[in-house]
């Protein structure tokens, strides 16, 4: 009796190990998935995790590069702008400065001139008081048929198509009043030039100290002392090797 009652209790004993292994086993098996489904899970979700990583790092690289690129640009952009102004400005200034060189020496040029005018004519009225003083009426008169005299021989010279501009009418200024004799040969050579018969006009001007200044239309021939002395100053001014 006692010996079935132990029997009894082993076979209950190990029937019950064999139930609670099965039980835990199972139990632990499940458990088992679970955690490799989760590690599974978590490996997933850290891959993922590290490729979002990675694409943000790429991203903020790429952004970083372009952002250095952008302000690579813009710097290289500011220095070609700033170059350029500072060339152009430069450029202003050579010009600025030149125009003001040429300024200058134009204004010096005229100032010169005005200066060099100034003094011829205050030498021709000098010169002019001269001959008055040195050249008496009679010696004026005398000079004065002298010019005429050359002054015909070179209007003979001339080509008749300089007296193409003429109009049928002449003037003729002179220091003193001309000789009849000088009024008639003067009319007959300016008709002959001009083939047509002129009228002369005659006026007297003190002013040409000596001589005598022929105008027709825009044709002007000055053969007065004033105009010579206008002609000579220059001339001894300069030096007859300048």
């Amino acid at each position: 009796m006692l010996l079935q009652l132990a029997l009894i209790q082993i076979v209950t004993f190990v029937g019950l190990i064999f139930i609670l292994r099965f039980l835990f086993y199972n139990h632990l098996n499940s458990a088992l998935r679970r955690l490799r489904d989760l590690n599974e899970k978590a490996l997933m979700k850290e891959a993922a995790l590290r490729e979002e990583l990675e694409k943000a790092k790429a991203e903020r690289i790429a952004e970083v590069e372009k952002g250095r690129q952008e302000a690579k640009s813009m710097v290289e952009a500011a220095k070609k702008e700033t170059e350029s102004i500072l060339a152009h400005s430069e450029e202003q200034a050579r010009e600025n400065s030149r125009k003001a060189v040429l300024h200058g020496k134009e204004e010096l040029d005229k100032l010169r001139q005005s200066m060099e005018s100034q003094t011829a004519e205050k030498a021709i009225a000098l010169a002019t008081e001269m001959i008055r003083y040195a050249f008496s009426g009679d010696g004026r008169s005398s000079l004065q048929r002298q010019i005429i005299k050359e002054i015909t021989g070179e209007i003979e010279g001339l080509d008749e198509e300089k007296f193409s501009v003429g109009t049928g009418s002449v003037r003729i200024s002179s220091s003193c009043p001309l000789e009849e004799e000088e009024r008639a040969k003067l009319k007959d050579l300016l008709s002959r030039k001009m083939k047509t018969d002129v009228e002369i006009n005659e006026d007297v001007d003190p002013d040409l100290i000596t001589g005598i200044v022929i105008q027709t239309g825009d044709l002007v021939i000055d053969a007065s002392l004033r105009n010579k002395l206008r002609k000579v100053i220059p001339f001894l001014k300069n030096g007859p090797g300048k």
